[in-house]
């Protein structure tokens, strides 16, 4: 599909999720989703694991601490085929626009750190899961599988894209998203601590100066991509909801979690990695827009296309198992071309019911 509207507002998100809330992060989604749309944006990125909130307390508490958390945590995690995943596409479909969503996802008695793209009909166009959690993330969550390659659709918009995380300085999903033609990016972060906080041996890749200042512009310009890179903030109530239960009431352990407060990172980049609209304050709340171009791709894919003329595939080449993988596989149907599709099989492919039927069930519930 050829990008139809190449000119067109997008909004960022910097806000603090729901803390182990799913109904008030879905609250706060629809909140996000209505305001771009009253604004006219064609587009709203949201951060990674928005729903129900990062696992930060899992960097920070010993096992013992993090059960109840983890409890908690898995309890208000969204599941793909629910009223509240409804609602956010209902949301989407009123306010006309795109959504990239980061979120939890339940599969079974399984979490996974899943994104979507909705478009402007409520339809969830793709669905891809972290192909890697990073280091204690793997702790609570699985695997995204071959299926979670497929990071960029074709839109009226451009061709929209999304990672999570530091998928977003891996080589190679940079160079599979380039050999998708990707032209619009959201390199969807959690929360971070400052470089001030930084303790040796704990490297500095690990802080969000890296991320927003280095990870996030250098996407941009690789790939030739506008990259929207929202982010999670902080407050003090926040920062004590993420401790474990026995030490909420413990002023000194809430100021602990100093350097984590309001450092929120969100920004914008245009294609060449330079940036698009003057950062947002680290404690803001809300949205933040761009006035999105896609012409402005044109010079720096033409100069460098590492999806194209830049590359010599006679030379290298990246192999991409993009298979759906499952733990059960019927030995009379063994052909990949007809595995379910981790969106189909969660059920994310269900249409939504039509705006009128909407309507009439809010009222009988009233």
């Amino acid at each position: 599909m050829v990008a139809t509207i190449r000119q067109y507002k997008a909004a960022c998100v910097q806000a603090e999720p729901g803390w182990f809330d799913l109904e008030k992060c879905v609250q706060k989604t629809v909140k996000f989703i209505t305001e771009a749309g009253e604004k006219g944006c064609k587009l709203i990125a949201f951060p990674e694991l928005w729903i129900p909130g990062y696992t930060y307390w899992g960097w920070r508490v010993n096992y013992q601490d993090s059960l109840p958390l983890l409890k908690e945590y898995h309890k208000n995690s969204l599941k793909p085929d629910s009223d509240e995943m409804r609602r956010i596409r209902s949301a989407a479909r009123k306010a006309q626009i795109y959504v990239s969503l980061g979120y939890s996802e339940i599969e079974g008695n399984s979490l996974y750190i899943a994104q979507i793209i909705i478009d402007p009909s409520g339809e969830v166009i793709n669905h891809r899961r972290k192909i890697k959690p990073t280091h204690v993330e793997k702790l609570v969550f699985g695997e995204g599988t071959g299926d979670s390659l497929v990071s960029v659709v074709e839109t009226e918009i451009g061709n929209l894209g999304h990672l999570n995380c530091w998928e977003n300085m891996n080589p190679f999903l940079k160079a599979n998203a380039c050999a998708q033609y990707e032209q619009v990016h959201v390199a969807a972060w959690p929360v971070y601590p400052p470089a001030s906080s930084l303790q040796y041996p704990d490297p500095y890749t690990n802080i969000s100066e890296v991320q927003s200042e280095l990870v996030t512009p250098a996407y941009a310009y690789e790939t030739g991509t506008w990259t929207l890179a929202p982010s999670q903030v902080v407050t003090r109530e926040g920062a004590r909801m993420n401790l474990p239960p026995r030490l909420r009431n413990d002023e000194a352990a809430v100021d602990g979690e100093a350097a984590v407060i309001a450092n929120g990172f969100a920004r914008i980049y245009r294609p060449d990695g330079f940036r698009a609209v003057q950062d947002p304050p680290k404690d803001f709340e809300g949205i933040f827009i761009v006035d999105i171009d896609l012409d402005e791709n044109l010079l720096t894919k033409r100069l460098a296309d590492f999806g194209g003329h830049y590359m010599r595939p006679d030379l290298i080449r990246l192999l991409v198992d993009k298979t759906p993988k499952t733990f059960l596989v019927d030995t009379d149907n063994v052909d990949p071309k007809t595995f379910k599709s981790s969106l189909q099989r969660v059920g994310l492919d269900k249409p939504l019911p039509p705006p009128e039927d909407e309507k009439k069930e809010k009222k009988e519930k009233e």
